[in-house]
């Protein structure tokens, strides 16, 4: 066998497994042509059953990338957004509001093969947002508690399966938490607070320093080795305008590397990519009705920040989480509301080495879409994201043939 067919072979069966990972545990003992009347525990969007390894075969060998399966993975007559990876893609987190009380609370699959996902917290009287999954951190993760009678915020940090428990002592408003474990014990927090963007660090025995302010700032992202910062920041002399910018702050020398804005720009969302050679953001001018565009910068050299496409769909309401880069860091994905019909946005990407926006359509029944994932781990590509069928936002997953 050639090396070309095994590999072609190699992406059917992990295809295979991909689609069967999404289903419940009771279904993933069944074999092509055995579906029947029987219940796969997800809802096929669009289909009746999974596709057969020949079907699945001819859709590897199509050049063109297409949905090869799509399911809601949850629903429950609530509101979810913001589905977030593991950086393992083997458990995913997403947020849910009460749609009739002020209430949100996070949820987790830990495997996407359980019936339902996991409660995180139970707190009546707390709003949960702004989910992150640690960097190296394997299961830890920390998130954003605002309490409905004091009006504070704090943040809660979970780790090695623990329940989760607050790390900021003093009363205040805190925001956008990015956790780190490093591999000498110790945990970095970095947050925002008023407008600062706050670090502190500990191991499991004490308090390794008090929490110490960095620089003015918002949305903050530990790179994987600890010593840089990526966040947005309003430009100083120049906030009154609107504009903003994105920065790289160095801990261990200071130093910044600016991504340029242009006057009355704003900024949001920074993310690295996998290899954190470039991150992307949104970006707009011209109001709050401007449509947003999505943004990449190399990190190295001087910054040179170039547009990958206009009018994508950006979450108005939360900017915990950035672009969506697929797993090569090839390309960064989004729903383009350049492309929509009607309250249908296909699935859209583009290329950091520039080139045309790709376009890629899934099954046309789930409408306004938001908050697209990619499974940071997988070689098939796999998209978490929420949308709608009836009232409520749910959870979806589609598969795609190849990247």
């Amino acid at each position: 066998m050639s090396l070309l067919m095994a590999r072609f072979l190699s992406m059917v069966v992990l295809l295979w497994l991909a689609c069967l990972a999404c289903l419940p545990a009771r279904a993933q003992n069944l074999l092509p042509g055995e579906f029947g009347d029987i219940d796969l525990g997800r809802e096929l969007v669009d289909a009746d059953r999974l596709p057969t390894i020949r079907e699945l075969r001819t859709m590897v060998a199509n050049p063109r990338m297409q949905h090869v399966l799509m399911l809601k993975l949850y629903g429950d007559q609530h509101n979810h957004t913001l589905p977030v990876w593991s950086e393992d893609g083997r458990r995913l987190a997403f947020q849910r509001a009460d749609v009739s009380r002020d209430v949100s609370k996070l949820l987790l699959f830990e495997e996407l093969s359980h019936e339902t996902p996991k409660l995180l917290t139970t707190d009546d009287n707390a709003y949960d947002y702004a989910f992150r999954w640690a960097v190296n951190g394997e299961d830890a993760y920390t998130f954003t508690r605002l309490d409905a009678r004091s009006r504070t915020s704090s943040i809660y940090v979970s780790i090695s399966g623990q329940p989760p428990e607050t790390r900021t002592a003093q009363a205040g408003k805190y925001f956008a938490p990015s956790l780190l474990a490093r591999t000498d014990g110790i945990w970095r927090l970095a947050y925002e607070k008023d407008g600062t963007i706050a670090h502190e660090a500990w191991t499991a025995e004490q308090t390794v320093y008090d929490p110490l302010n960095l620089i003015a700032g918002t949305s903050p992202r530990w790179s994987r080795d600890g010593f840089r910062i990526l966040a947005a920041r309003g430009l100083p002399g120049r906030s009154n305008l609107g504009t903003q910018e994105i920065v790289i702050r160095g801990l261990a020398d200071d130093e910044e590397i600016v991504i340029p804005s242009a006057v009355g720009e704003m900024v949001r969302s920074p993310a690295w990519s996998p290899d954190e050679s470039f991150v992307a953001y949104y970006a707009r001018r011209g109001g709050n009705e401007a449509p947003w565009t999505v943004r990449a910068c190399a990190v190295s050299g001087t910054p040179e920040p170039i547009s990958l496409a206009s009018d994508v769909m950006v979450n108005a309401d939360f900017n915990s989480q950035g672009p969506s880069w697929e797993p090569s860091g090839r390309r960064v994905w989004f729903f383009s509301n350049q492309h929509r019909q009607q309250a249908y946005y296909p699935l859209a990407a583009a290329s950091v080495d520039g080139g045309s926006v790709i376009t890629v359509d899934y099954p046309r029944r789930c409408t306004s879409p938001n908050d697209l994932a990619a499974n940071p781990s997988t070689r098939i590509p796999e998209f978490a994201f929420v949308g709608h069928q009836g009232l409520s936002q749910d959870v979806y997953v589609v598969l795609l043939n190849h990247y």
